[in-house]
């Protein structure tokens, strides 16, 4: 963004989410604010034996709210948002994320049925 001559961006914008005053700034800063959960979730790899397995899950599911927030951010703030190519990407990317979590939901429920220990009901005479 600091090389793009048409909007201007100077260091501040750029950093900081909801600065922008030149171009859109509400699905800009929402961009912003997308990239930095990406920098949360993708450092949390190198800290995960540190704060353990139940904390590092909790962060990576900001990674949905990274995903919505990106993709608005594409959709109602990229110049190319219209084009064939971009919506093709979106839907992609849209129908991709709802296999796998979906497919993800699943897989846990059957596997945690399958690992369920069987309760043994014993009867007074």
């Amino acid at each position: 963004m600091l090389g793009d001559y048409y909007i201007n961006y100077s260091l501040g914008p750029v950093l900081v989410p909801f600065q922008s005053v030149n171009y859109r700034p509400v699905w800009v800063g929402r961009g912003l604010v997308s990239w930095y959960i990406l920098l949360v979730v993708s450092l949390s790899f190198y800290v995960r034996r540190m704060i353990g397995n139940r904390p590092w899950r909790l962060i990576h599911f900001l990674s949905y709210a990274m995903f919505v927030l990106a993709l608005l951010h594409g959709l109602l703030s990229g110049t190319d948002a219209g084009t064939l190519w971009a919506r093709g990407l979106y839907w992609v990317s849209v129908a991709s994320l709802l296999f796998f979590t979906i497919y993800r939901v699943l897989f846990a429920l059957v596997r945690r049925k399958r690992t369920a220990v069987p309760r043994v009901r014993t009867t007074s005479p």
